[in-house]
């Protein structure tokens, strides 16, 4: 007896072996960094930047507020 996910498997695996190509190297899955205190990570201060600083980030946050106070005030006084 066969169920719609038998069905769906085997067309996902006949999609699957239509869209590989035999000439392309097979890429290995990535895998998570094994790092622990005896062999911590080494990065460069670049490389361990999380993101940028300075006046976008501040004009987004007090952008952000100005409009949170506005629909704060909106909803406060629209009833």
């Amino acid at each position: 007896m066969t169920t719609s996910t038998d069905t769906d498997v085997r067309a996902a695996q006949a999609r699957a072996a239509s869209q590989s190509d035999p000439a392309q190297p097979v890429i290995p899955p990535m895998r998570a960094d094994d790092h622990s205190n005896a062999d911590p990570a080494v990065e460069t201060p670049v490389e361990a930047r999380q993101g940028f600083l300075g006046r976008p980030v501040l004009a987004v946050l007090i952008g952000g507020l100005i409009l949170a106070g506005i629909a704060w005030v909106i909803v406060h006084y629209a009833a």
